[in-house]
């Protein structure tokens, strides 16, 4: 199943009714945060973090970019704790082989951020990833497109008005994120085997999957992306193995951390 773009209201308080961290099997629900809005909690959040993450947090040699990763796996583990009725700073986290990191026990997430905006996306089960962009000038996009994008997304990209072309690179660059990550076989996955709609104006949709790729993450049909956009400046890709997946976005504010 694909679906089109749905703008949602970016502004407003979400509270988080306990049927929130329910997840019934076909649903993905995708949190986002404006960090910056949320730096007054950084404390709270730090005291979430495991030993090895703090330690991790403190090795960033800028302070915005350690504020960044405390706030990010704190509002992790805090979703998650709610989803799973545990404590959250007693979630232990399995990273496999390709160091993506897991929840013995569910439930299945995935985290983008970009600069200050974090999308999480969270489900029963399945395999699911999300990418999140801020929507800006890509100075280089034809070059970064000429040597990892698909010969279909080139030519795509190449059609668009000119006015459009930033936002056509960015809608496919959120949409391999998110499938590469979804497919859970590593980062190295080659761009140029795979191609995915890049016109602001069709559907969100895997377009072709190379004979040599099919093997580990199958064909077009077995896979759905969504786009979402709810954040000012910003656009979020969602893949997801299998159809009929439904996509709910929510905010984390002020009130989500309480």
């Amino acid at each position: 199943m694909h679906d089109g773009t749905i703008e949602m209201p970016a502004t407003g308080t979400v509270t988080g009714p306990a049927g929130d961290y329910v997840l019934a099997p076909g649903l993905i629900r995708v949190w986002f945060a404006d960090l910056t809005a949320l730096s007054a909690h950084k404390a709270a959040m730090r005291a979430l973090l495991s030993n090895d993450e703090v330690e991790r947090a403190d090795r960033f040699m800028m302070e915005r970019l350690t504020d960044r990763f405390i706030l990010r796996r704190g509002l992790l583990r805090l979703l998650l704790g709610r989803c799973t009725g545990r404590d959250p700073a007693g979630l232990v986290f399995d990273y496999g082989t390709h160091g993506k990191p897991a929840l013995p026990g569910g439930p299945a997430f995935n985290l983008s951020d970009s600069e200050d905006s974090l999308a999480i996306a969270v489900a029963a089960e399945g395999r699911i990833g999300v990418d999140i962009e801020r929507l800006r000038p890509i100075e280089s996009a034809d070059g970064i497109a000429d040597r990892f994008f698909h010969i279909a997304e080139r030519a795509a990209l190449q059609g668009l008005a000119p006015e459009r072309r930033d936002e056509g690179f960015l809608l496919a660059w959120t949409r391999k994120e998110a499938f590469i990550k979804a497919a859970g076989v590593g980062l190295s996955m080659p761009l140029d085997q795979f191609a995915v709609e890049v016109r602001p104006d069709a559907p969100p949709a895997l377009l072709e999957i190379g004979e040599d790729l099919r093997g580990d993450v199958g064909v077009p049909a077995d896979w759905s992306l969504f786009d979402r956009r709810v954040l000012p400046g910003t656009i979020a890709a969602i893949a997801a193995h299998g159809t009929g997946w439904i996509v709910e976005g929510r905010v984390m504010d002020a009130g989500f951390v309480g």
